[in-house]
């Protein structure tokens, strides 16, 4: 079945972490859904206004996770794996997608370990992700459908049937609508509408099994 649901920060949030005099300040910010290109500029300039607003920080470790497959962990200076894998980890631990976390140190005086680190980094990940607060994201795939005017109370009962998204509608020589479904109801949604005689799947273009 095609996952359509994507855990997400319902907005950016910010937490703070403090450890033997070490101060650990997380920021947690939601990228553009389902668009790596998009996410990769957030990232960049999410980071730069961190670096910006910390410029006598010598350390802004972060996470981002693009997809189910796409992610970096970043140690920034700081011992291997101590970083970027416990921020990484905060992600995992709510499955979250499309979503930058990003934790600035201040050190304190007094060497907190590796494993001190560690959980200094999660933490002030974990408070980051509590502030921004989650919600879901759906994924909805872009489809257009053809038909003659007789056929649009069927057409537009079909839609709404299966709740997706009338996105526009255009009229050449015939009706044309765009619309957005959850990525789990395409299938079912391109059904309902082929079975109306005379409709006709414009995009995306559909399958031959010959």
């Amino acid at each position: 079945m095609v996952r359509d649901t994507f855990p997400s920060l319902a907005g950016p949030g910010e937490g703070l972490f403090k450890a033997k005099g070490s101060k650990f300040h997380g920021y947690a910010f939601p990228l553009p859904f389902h668009d790596e290109s998009a996410s990769a500029k957030a990232v960049q300039v999410c980071l730069d206004e961190v670096r910006k607003a910390h410029h006598a920080a010598r350390h802004v470790c972060y996470a981002w996770q693009f997809g189910p497959e796409r992610f970096r962990a970043a140690d920034d200076g700081e011992p291997g794996g101590s970083a970027g894998a416990p921020i990484h980890g905060v992600l995992r631990a709510h499955d979250l997608h499309w979503s930058l976390i990003a934790v600035v140190r201040y050190f304190g005086g007094v060497k907190l370990g590796v494993g001190g680190l560690i959980e200094a980094y999660r933490e002030a990940g974990r408070e980051a992700v509590r502030d921004a607060g989650l919600s879901v994201n759906v994924l909805k795939l872009p489809m257009t459908f053809g038909y003659t005017p007789d056929l649009t109370r069927h057409v537009m009962q079909a839609i709404q049937k299966v709740e997706a998204d009338i996105v526009g509608e255009r009229y050449t020589d015939r009706c044309l609508v765009d619309i957005a479904v959850a990525a789990g109801d395409a299938e079912s949604m391109t059904q309902a509408l082929l079975d109306i005689h005379g409709v006709e799947q414009i995009s995306p273009k559909p399958t031959s099994n010959a």
